[in-house]
């Protein structure tokens, strides 16, 4: 049940990381459980006839390998610097006494203790890992509390191994003990296996969230992650009376056809991920920088009015046309400004920028403009109205 259990875990995250070119480093945690499956397929062998002497070394070799790489697996997977001479120090420390040692200690409590502390050791590798590479959450606190569990367990066993009936390794496989032994092993490193693909998964999927709303280009927010943006920011803001106060602004490249053919695509798009570099370090915090598409860029600027939005947008302009790139004179950008209306959609108040932005390139490119609003005129009451009232 064991080696199908392990078996099952590897082959399930090498489908996950076939699926997931992104990934590829999960097959270090297959890898982990392919050489875990040694252990109880060397017992298989054993029990159809198999050298005894042989197939345990064997398996056990496999299985402190198995266990232990988990710890890099986990490192690579978090994408952190494993600890590769504690892997070493485990895996050949236990190898040098499962291959050339064990023989000679006998087979009393010492042995045992011997033994199992090799995978105690993994364990708390494997523990250690995870509390210094994964992300903080309850989920990874848990996991660090399995390997620990996982880890004292292994120191327990000896101490059972009478009672249960263990004489020796001649008799494991018929013994009560190998049953609990089996079992035990089994349950709690399916617990940690599972939490282990669970965060997997979740890392996938918040890789594809993210990849969904970054532009691959620039690597700024896309148009679907400004309107998320957009609706959190004026969401909570429409609960409370008064109007919302944001700008939104629209930044265009100038002459972006001339630069690509003068430099050709790839001198453009450099140009652009130029430009979008510069955005997002001269914004101030609260301002989301964004790309449309194309040459164009957005800043949606939450609790700016305003005045002190044609100071940013006048700011990032004059940053733009200092900027120095490889054969081109210069760089300078048109942008439309217009503040947010009551109840006004994102898209209509990114029209009105636009038109701004319209004539900001009609009189001539490299300046800002900010958008005509309309206020809405306050209703007055009529006189007959008033006098009924009173």
């Amino acid at each position: 049940m064991n080696m199908l259990t392990a078996s099952l875990f590897g082959i399930s995250f090498v489908v996950i990381a076939c699926l997931n070119p992104g990934a590829r480093r999960i097959g270090w945690i297959a890898a982990s459980y392919g050489l875990g499956v040694l252990e109880p397929a060397a017992h298989l062998v054993v029990a159809a006839g198999g050298s005894m002497t042989l197939w345990d070394r064997l398996g056990s070799c496999g299985f402190l390998i198995g266990l232990t790489l988990t710890a890099p697996a986990l490192s690579i997977f978090h994408q952190r610097r494993p600890m590769w001479r504690g892997f070493a120090l485990i895996v050949g420390a236990g190898l040098t006494y499962f291959t050339l040692l064990r023989p000679l200690s006998g087979e009393g409590l010492g042995h045992r203790l011997i033994f199992q502390s090799f995978f105690t050791a993994s364990m708390t590798l494997c523990a250690v890992t995870i509390w210094r590479d994964a992300p903080r959450s309850a989920m990874n606190r848990v996991l660090v509390g399995v390997f620990l569990v996982t880890g004292l367990h292994f120191l327990v066993k000896p101490f059972l191994a009478d009672p249960l009936g263990f004489a020796g390794d001649q008799d494991y496989l018929e013994s009560l003990y190998a049953v609990i032994s089996q079992a035990s092993t089994g349950v709690l490193l399916v617990a940690a296996g599972l939490m282990i693909l669970i965060a997997v998964l979740q890392s996938i999927v918040k890789t594809h969230h993210d990849q969904a709303r970054v532009d691959p280009l620039t690597g700024l927010p896309n148009r679907r992650a400004l309107e998320e943006a957009f609706d959190r920011c004026v969401d909570p803001a429409r609960r409370r009376p008064g109007r919302v106060t944001m700008a939104i602004a629209i930044l265009d490249l100038d002459h972006f056809k001339s630069i690509n053919d003068r430099l050709g695509h790839d001198g453009g798009d450099a140009a652009l991920r130029r430009i979008a570099r510069c955005l997002d370090a001269s914004r101030p915090d609260l301002v989301v920088p964004a790309r449309l598409g194309g040459e164009e860029f957005v800043l949606l600027m939450p609790d700016h009015d305003a005045e002190t939005a044609r100071v940013v947008c006048e700011d990032i302009r004059r940053i733009i046309a200092a900027l120095k790139l490889p054969d081109l004179p210069g760089l300078s950008v048109s942008i439309g400004l217009t503040t947010l209306g009551a109840g006004e959609t994102l898209a209509a108040a990114l029209r009105r920028a636009d038109q701004a932005l319209y004539e900001a390139k009609a009189a001539g490119r490299d300046r800002c403009v900010l958008a005509k609003t309309r206020e809405p005129v306050p209703v007055r009451p009529r006189l007959a109205m008033v006098g009924a009232r009173a």
